[in-house]
């Protein structure tokens, strides 16, 4: 069996039938191959799309209690930050779109300075696991722990990174649901939005 001939009507990758390939039968198909198939012929290989964040406006009242996350040295630290606009951030390593909207945040709370606290919450991983990924990933922003993740639950939080933001008076003005673009003119709009 080879890539470029099929039988009519079949899809184009066929896998070899059970006993072909590696015993001397047709040459088993594997990822590479595929993978190359589908560049030489100038085929995108079908992968889900990017769900686009979803970003909703909260009303001041919403009821979303500050809760007490640990910093890396076990110190009990208020969520969010009273007294200060505050973008709580709740992350995990192995959540990938975690980790590509990340250096994004730090570049926000480099941005704004003072007027900003980022609080990077991580969900229910071990501190030494924790600390071991934000120093390989080379994270400049003191992360917190919600070890037991009762901080997420008690905000309804189901999908990561879901980043949310507070005024000054620890009110809840909005919530982004999935992978952000922190760089963004809307971002910014968003954050400045904190101290309005």
């Amino acid at each position: 069996m080879s890539i470029g001939r099929r039988p009519q009507g079949a899809p184009f990758f066929l896998l070899p039938p059970s006993g072909e390939g590696r015993d001397g039968g047709a040459p088993a198909l594997d990822r590479r191959m595929l993978l190359r198939a589908g560049a030489a012929t100038g085929l995108a290989l079908a992968l889900p799309p990017l769900r686009a964040a979803e970003i909703q406006q909260l009303a001041p009242s919403t009821p979303l209690p500050p809760f007490q996350a640990f910093d890396m040295e076990g110190r009990k630290v208020a969520v969010p930050l009273p007294g200060r606009a505050s973008v709580v951030n709740f992350w995990a390593s192995w959540c990938v779109p975690c980790r590509t909207e990340m250096p994004l945040l730090q570049q926000l709370a480099d941005l704004y300075g003072d007027k900003l606290a980022l609080q990077l919450v991580n969900f229910k991983e071990r501190a030494v696991a924790v600390q071991r990924h934000v120093q390989a990933a080379a994270w400049t922003q003191p992360v917190l722990l919600d070890p037991l993740g009762e901080g997420a639950a008690a905000w309804g939080v189901k999908v990561f990174p879901t980043t949310l933001g507070f005024d000054a008076q620890g009110r809840p003005r909005w919530r982004v649901r999935g992978e952000y673009d922190w760089s963004s003119a809307e971002a910014g709009r968003l954050v400045e939005g904190l101290w309005r």
